[in-house]
């Protein structure tokens, strides 16, 4: 790290969302006559002195720059120095006359005054009081930075989370943080517990502390469901994961448990072991079983009929099964009917069906929605009817972030079908519920078979297990699903069976490809997208790789890299160690964000930047979202993806990668779910004995939920 006196002599960008900033400074004692530097400066202005510690670094639009990593402040020391100072337009009010008369009055002790003794400011003639209380807010705002640099800068934490800090408590930080800086795990975006905890240490916070242990067993809770989907714990895990992390015995974390629970933020269940979960997911389940129960009650109007399938038949130009023909009826004379059924069964037609039957036959009003929006848009395409994501379905209400249909404004249709029911996670499935109206029909669509939601909870599995609702499966259609070699395997991951390969003269839609080794795998991938240039851009959404796992040569971080680096021909935008982004950058969301309706798993193109503001624009299915500097952590490259989140996507063609190093993550789920994700073409590039591993270790999901539980109370209490 080097050290540098600069004087600031022109401002090129300030960001006042974080405090990124780009100058032009003079660095004392060198022959260059300027350099540009950047980084996080607080309150700079042009004209100040400051001392900077930094190194040089290469930007491919801008060239060479100084990245500031830290920096002080060096005070004038003459009378022309301090009222450049307090004039240079970072003290609202105070321009040159009005610091000239300061300056007169207390010469070389100005900046003491200020900063020990603002209110002898008043004896000042003229001096506007609005003039002197804003000097006492931006001196009152410098200590704040300053002193919260000093206690958190020798913990690691950086000038970007300080000012993130500052901008939500601004002068009141100081005090906030040495009572409870765990309230920035919900107040602050990017701050979690691990970030808060080492905050605390340099405000001092005992390891007894009770926000310290209530956060940190919220943490293990979170921790669980995040990565797990799990809606509840073990309460002895909970214990002995809680006291690993906090260094404090376990009684006293049973003490915070038990507060917590009389406070209702946590809630015990005994089945027969003690478990905790949080209250909101205890509500969640409990409320969702109570919605379905009400719901799939009878209503004493119900009528039923009899569909004229040949007139569906002219409409879709497609003859109907009796196992589907039985199905649409079933799926309109019941009020909650679950559909299940695996690749070629006919789930689509289906649909069309339902719709025909809904619409024409009855004049009803039908709603078709599906957890993402490439999901959504695929129904669209195949059924020819309007479908949303179940998000916008339910409207976001951007200034109290919750749906606007709900209990009180019901959804006004009279059917409400919903598709890819796989990847519904326990909370948006409750938000749907809410919004259902006493007499709408609801037909949950999907496949069991599949890996479940990204999202905590096991929504479809929980219901089909639970038998308290009318339940249809559709079986293959041989007769459709013979000349797919696609679907073919994917009955056969299902079943443990071997796996049918044929020969590339054959031209067949399921390609092997023998790899063992991680860097002959990324070979592959790379001469596959070459092959393919013809007829797939490197980031075509139709075009996608598919990997279990993000670490090692073959793994999706990598992957990714590697494809922007020798594809992408664009400069950085963005060039940090985890997020770096170039124009035409295939990204993904990673995290819902309900102020942009842009969700987890949705992807989409960088398409342009704007240098000026510091942001980039991403079209998500033609539609353009800003995203500023502070919200990229948000994004992912997404030319390589994990099988998770290609969950309620197809692809026209799928590269998938299975090796011995991703055995840990091998097994029937994902890869089902994996190729299923392909329509018209997918190259597996893997060896036999990892695939035949992955075929036969079946590990369907068990995530901790008691959904089934719940509506058993109900059922049984009728």
């Amino acid at each position: 790290m080097l050290s540098f006196k600069v004087k600031i002599l022109k401002k090129i960008f300030v960001s006042n969302e974080n405090g990124f900033s780009v100058f032009k400074a003079s660095i004392k004692k060198r022959i260059e006559s300027s350099q540009i530097i950047v980084g996080d400066l607080f309150d700079v202005n042009e004209g100040d002195f400051l001392e900077i510690e930094g190194e040089y670094t290469s930007h491919p639009k801008f060239g060479k720059q100084i990245k500031v990593k830290s920096f002080k402040f060096i005070l004038p020391q003459d009378k022309d120095g301090i009222i450049k100072y307090l004039s240079s337009g970072r003290i609202k009010g105070v321009g040159e006359k009005t610091a000239i008369k300061i300056v007169d009055k207390f010469g070389l002790s100005t900046f003491d005054i200020l900063e020990n003794d603002p209110e002898k400011l008043r004896k000042i003639k003229g001096l506007r009081k609005t003039v002197i209380k804003e000097i006492k807010k931006n001196r009152e705002e410098n200590r704040t930075i300053r002193e919260l640099t000093v206690k958190l800068s020798p913990y690691g934490i950086g000038t970007q989370t300080i000012f993130k800090i500052f901008k939500e408590f601004e002068e009141d930080s100081i005090e906030i943080l040495k009572h409870n800086p765990y309230v920035l795990i919900e107040k602050v975006k990017g701050i979690g517990f691990k970030i808060a905890d080492t905050i605390a240490k340099g405000f001092n916070i005992s390891l007894n502390n009770p926000n310290r242990i209530n956060a940190g067993i919220d943490f293990i809770i979170s921790q669980y469901e995040q990565k797990n989907g799990d809606l509840y714990i073990n309460e002895n895990i909970l214990l002995e994961k809680s006291s690993e992390i906090l260094h404090v015995p376990v009684n006293t974390i049973l003490d915070s448990i038990n507060r917590k629970i009389e406070r209702n933020e946590l809630k015990r269940e005994e089945i027969p072991e003690k478990v905790i979960m949080s209250f909101k997911n205890y509500s969640i389940e409990r409320m969702t079983a109570k919605y379905l129960y009400k719901l799939g009650l009878p209503s004493p109007s119900q009528d039923t009929f009899e569909a004229n399938f040949d007139q569906i038949h002219k409409k879709l130009s497609v003859k109907l099964t009796e196992e589907q023909k039985n199905a649409a009826i079933s799926s309109t004379n019941n009020n909650i009917t679950i559909i299940s059924g695996g690749p070629g069964t006919g789930k689509t037609t289906l649909i069309r069906a339902i719709i025909e039957l809904s619409i024409k036959s009855k004049n009803k009003k039908v709603l078709v929605a599906a957890p993402t929006g490439r999901a959504a848009k695929r129904i669209e395409e195949t059924s020819h009817f309007k479908a949303s994501t179940i998000h916008r379905m339910l409207k976001i209400n951007p200034e109290t972030k919750t749906f606007v249909h709900n209990e009180y404004n019901p959804l006004q249709a009279d059917i409400i079908i919903i598709d890819e029911s796989s990847m519904i996670d326990s909370f948006i499935f409750y938000s749907l519920l809410k919004a259902i109206a006493k007499n709408t029909k609801l037909i949950i669509i999907g496949d069991k078979d599949q890996l479940p939601s990204v999202g905590p909870g096991n929504i479809l599995r929980d219901i089909i297990n639970s038998q308290y609702f009318n339940m249809i499966y559709l079986n293959r259609n041989f007769r459709q699903t013979e000349e797919s070699l696609i679907i073919e395997n994917a009955y056969r991951i299902n079943k443990g069976d071997q796996l049918i390969f044929k020969p590339f003269s054959e031209n067949p839609d399921f390609v092997f490809i023998n790899v063992k080794d991680e860097n002959r795998a990324l070979e592959k991938v790379l001469n596959i997208i070459k092959f393919y240039k013809d007829d797939f851009d490197f980031n075509s959404p139709l075009f996608q790789i598919l990997v279990p796992m993000y670490r090692g040569e073959a793994g999706i971080d990598n992957i990714n890299r590697i494809i922007q680096a020798k594809f992408n021909p664009e400069p950085f935008f963005i060039n940090k160690e985890k997020r770096s982004f170039k124009r035409f950058d295939k990204v993904m969301q990673i995290k819902n964000n309900y102020e942009k309706e842009v969700f987890n798993g949705d992807q989409g193109i960088i398409v342009d930047f704007n240098i000026e503001k510091k942001s980039m624009f991403v079209d998500f299915e033609n539609r353009i979202v800003e995203y500023n500097i502070d919200e990229i952590d948000e994004l992912t490259l997404s030319y390589a993806i994990s099988i998770h989140k290609s969950q309620g996507s197809e692809y026209e063609v799928i590269v998938l990668i299975l090796l011995p190093t991703h055995s840990i993550m091998l097994n029937r789920e994902i890869f089902y779910t994996a190729v299923t994700r392909a329509k018209k073409k997918i190259l597996l590039i893997s060896d036999e004995n990892t695939i035949q591993r992955a075929i036969y270790n079946s590990l369907p999901s068990q995530r901790k939920t008691m959904l089934p539980v719940r509506l058993r109370e109900f059922f049984k209490a009728k």
